[in-house]
């Protein structure tokens, strides 16, 4: 690769080896020139303004490959299902995503690309939410040119591998069991069901039914037995989840024969969580930190639900890192730390 230096003034004509940035504080940033572009003689005021007092023609050794044509073969080696590309701007290309879904990263390879010198792809975190048209990476290389050979050792890396994909959501079916003598009387009204129905319109779902139940072993095994056989592919309980002798919620769903993946999970709010699974159908008893608090374990195990991950006792333990929210005055979730590992 040969790169020669030429004063700007000397530059009308020439074409442009690599996207320039301006940055105008307030106003703009972003390529002003961009690869391929020929300068113009009303262009010279405008490279001085941008500190440019030389521009650089490029000549590509074979076995040298520029910046946008290197970005380009990483980020259609790294595209996972359901993700799109941007166009190279100042070579770099951004994944996008094609419809709504959780992100799955296999952070593992990430690092393992990422250790090739002169490659840099910037991810998100694994397992978050995105919908349609969101940023999710960023694929580029440093500096100007790599050589081919470091592009095909990237590609013996990755081989067969995912790097990047979405999960779509599926909108299932889901049956609730509300417990509570206090409901079931009529003493006190029913807010588990109308908070579910605000998450299934965010995340997806649609409630088959709903029952109340008074704290009862056998009435709340038998409402999720009859929800099990009207159709529903998840099935949640509300109430009922504390220590206190008279929450039967936790024996009421051990009772159907569900398998328990684990009962109490490691992330605040919302530890007292039970997730099992009967008949691969999944089971979320809920706590009722779920009714008050904007944002809970739930909206972190849910959402993947929908998409049809099956979660393990080492899944839910791994929550605890990053498993705290910070209660912020305006939530900012998912665009803030809480489930991020």
């Amino acid at each position: 690769m040969e790169i020669k230096e030429i004063p700007v003034e000397e530059a009308v004509g020439r074409v442009v080896a690599h996207d320039m940035t301006q940055i105008i504080p307030q106003e703009f940033k972003g390529a002003r020139f961009q690869k391929g572009d020929v300068i113009d003689s009303k262009d010279i005021s405008t490279l001085k303004d941008m500190g440019k007092e030389h521009i650089y023609v490029l000549s590509l050794d074979e076995g040298t490959i520029h910046e946008d044509d290197a970005a380009c073969q990483i980020a259609k080696k790294v595209v996972g299902k359901n993700i799109v590309l941007s166009e190279a701007n100042e070579g770099k290309i951004n994944l996008k995503a094609e419809q709504k879904g959780i992100l799955k990263v296999d952070k593992d390879l990430l690092l393992d690309v990422n250790s090739i010198d002169e490659i840099l792809i910037t991810s998100s975190h694994d397992n978050i939410f995105l919908q349609a048209g969101d940023s999710l990476a960023g694929v580029r290389i440093n500096p100007l040119t790599i050589e081919e050979r470091k592009l095909k050792q990237f590609e013996a890396i990755l081989g067969d591998q995912n790097l990047f994909g979405i999960e779509p959501f599926v909108d299932k079916k889901v049956g609730v069991v509300v417990t509570g003598n206090e409901v079931y009387s009529g003493r006190i009204e029913d807010e588990f069901v109308p908070t579910l129905q605000r998450k299934f319109k965010r995340w997806g779902g649609e409630l088959l039914d709903s029952i109340i139940v008074p704290d009862e072993v056998d009435e709340i095994t038998e409402a999720l037995s009859n929800l099990k056989e009207s159709g529903a592919e998840v099935l949640i309980t509300g109430g009922g989840m504390s220590v206190d002798p008279d929450d039967l919620t936790p024996k009421g769903i051990r009772n159907t024969g569900a398998e328990i993946v684990k009962y109490g999970v490691p992330v605040l709010p919302g530890n007292k969580l039970m997730l099992a699974y009967w008949d691969g159908i999944p089971v979320l008893g809920l706590p009722a930190c779920v009714i008050f608090e904007e944002i809970t374990v739930f909206d972190l195990i849910y959402p993947r639900l929908l998409t049809g991950e099956e979660f393990t006792r080492n899944d839910l333990i791994e929550l605890s890192y990053g498993g705290y929210c910070y209660h912020c005055d305006v939530c900012q979730f998912p665009q803030c730390s809480f489930g991020k590992i």
